[in-house]
């Protein structure tokens, strides 16, 4: 069965196509904002947003549970709370469940299952700078829906880190579109748990330092950073992982029924 993500669902009320066609809408609808082109943000708008480690980011999704990407490896803590990469109170992680099929050695792509699930050695506090996000079902996967993408990573590529959080929004952009882009990694070889958001000439994507870090719309967790070409490549896209494919694993890992 061909990916949800891969049709635009939606028409907008003048009965027009929404999706990539439109790109330069969005451009025009949310300004030049600098993760690569994005703008500093406060914690308490994006309170799920976790950093792990040093290099990588995440979701609190319940008081003992993060989700991040398979291939951020395991560190001993998160930090919860702050704007700020270094000041978020530090929490241990008692136990790192990575995606039985991360380390598979016949995978379709190699960043294919990129997703871990942390288990904290203690419960969160939540407040008003701590907060899970909801998980995202399939049907919320539709072309042209805009993500907010948050994360302490580069400014640009090869750059410096940031120390402030920031946030980025971009567009979803159609499975077949995407394939086409011509680097490695890309080449009609994207998986059904990945999807691909960004603009086609660049200024605005993830980038190092950003991965496992959660891409959100409307209050739910639809992906983590998972790789892209350079960062803000023109012709090119960031890839995320796409959570709605593995909600079952998620609850069977945790014990918990998601809404």
């Amino acid at each position: 069965m061909p990916d949800v993500d891969s049709f635009d669902y939606g028409k907008d009320r003048d009965g027009e196509r929404t999706g990539e066609s439109h790109a330069y809408d969005f451009e025009a609808n949310y300004g030049d904002d600098k993760i690569v082109g994005g703008e500093e943000v406060d914690i308490v708008l994006y309170p799920y947003h976790v950093g792990y480690g040093t290099n990588c980011g995440g979701a609190i999704i319940d008081k003992r549970w993060v989700l991040t990407a398979g291939h951020c490896g395991k560190k001993p803590y998160i930090r919860v709370g702050s704007k700020y990469i270094n000041q978020g109170k530090k929490v241990s992680v008692k136990h790192s469940h990575v995606h039985p099929m991360w380390a598979a050695k016949k995978k379709d792509h190699p960043f294919d299952y990129d997703f871990q699930l942390l288990e904290l050695s203690e419960p969160l506090k939540f407040d008003e700078n701590i907060q899970p996000i909801k998980l995202a079902h399939i049907e919320d996967m539709v072309i042209g829906k805009v993500i907010t993408v948050t994360g302490w990573g580069n400014t640009e590529e090869n750059g410096p880190y940031s120390n402030v959080l920031r946030a980025v929004r971009l567009p979803i952009i159609s499975k077949e579109h995407c394939q086409k882009v011509p680097f490695p990694y890309f080449r009609g070889t994207l998986t059904a748990r990945m999807f691909c958001a960004g603009f086609a000439e660049g200024k605005k994507d993830a980038c190092q330092g950003d991965s496992g870090g959660p891409a959100a719309a409307y209050d739910r967790l639809l992906g983590l950073v998972s790789f892209g070409y350079g960062c803000a490549t023109p012709g090119s896209y960031g890839v995320y992982s796409k959570l709605a494919k593995v909600r079952t694993w998620i609850e069977q890992t945790t014990g918990i029924q998601f809404d």
